[in-house]
């Protein structure tokens, strides 16, 4: 059962292609658990909506998605169409007040204690939208 989706940013200066693919994941994710044997095998109805808990690391620095995926949206995905709804995915990323740089990362002590905490308070939030895909099963 997939109930994360961590994406590793190949190169240092193009975030936008790691922040496209960990979307197309989170649908690929959901198409998968609408479709999850598990859930049909014990009577289980097909999930109407998730949120799938995405992180993307650029370098030592993460970023942190909440993807909410429909079945029109997955399949409009599928279509190649644009979905009639409009679809907002919340995006956390952590810069430091001291420096604002985005190439900073765990080098830096106090980058370094706010993207763990933000982590842990991440996963928290994530297990949260777990629980709600493993009722049941």
């Amino acid at each position: 059962m997939v109930l994360l989706v961590p994406i590793q940013e190949k190169t240092l200066s193009n975030r936008t292609d790691a922040e496209s693919q960990v979307i197309a994941e989170a649908i690929a994710a959901f198409q998968f658990m609408i479709n999850n044997q598990k859930r049909e095998e014990r009577d289980l109805a097909g999930l109407a909506a998730m949120t799938i808990p995405c992180i993307t690391m650029s370098g030592t620095r993460p970023t942190f998605y909440l993807v909410p995926v429909t079945p029109e949206l997955s399949t409009a995905v599928i279509g190649g169409v644009y979905p009639a709804t409009e679809t907002k995915v919340l995006k956390c990323v952590t810069v430091v007040a001291h420096t604002r740089r985005v190439s900073v990362g765990m080098e830096d002590t106090e980058y370094r204690k706010l993207a763990l905490k933000r982590l842990l308070r991440f996963r928290t939030l994530a297990k949260k939208h777990w629980n709600l895909f493993l009722e049941g099963l």
